[in-house]
């Protein structure tokens, strides 16, 4: 319920929040995962182009849990 769309293509993507980018970036950090905020309330992803599957794994657990805990606090 906190992103609304993909934008990109490969590993360079962009969420498109519904809610404050910066709100979900500050989420991240919160969860131990990095984003950048971009603009048109985006989330870029900039994982390595050598990322082994289980770090991105990790990593979209890691994203799931920072956009519940958005949800949980709506």
């Amino acid at each position: 319920g906190i992103f609304s769309g993909v934008r990109g293509s490969g590993l360079m993507l962009g969420l498109v929040c519904k809610v404050t980018n910066s709100d979900v970036v500050n989420a991240g950090y919160g969860a131990g995962v990095l984003t950048v905020g971009a603009a048109d309330n985006v989330v870029r992803l900039l994982p390595a182009l050598n990322i082994p599957d289980a770090d991105i794994i990790e990593a979209l657990q890691r994203l799931d849990t920072a956009a519940r805990s958005l949800e949980a606090g709506a």
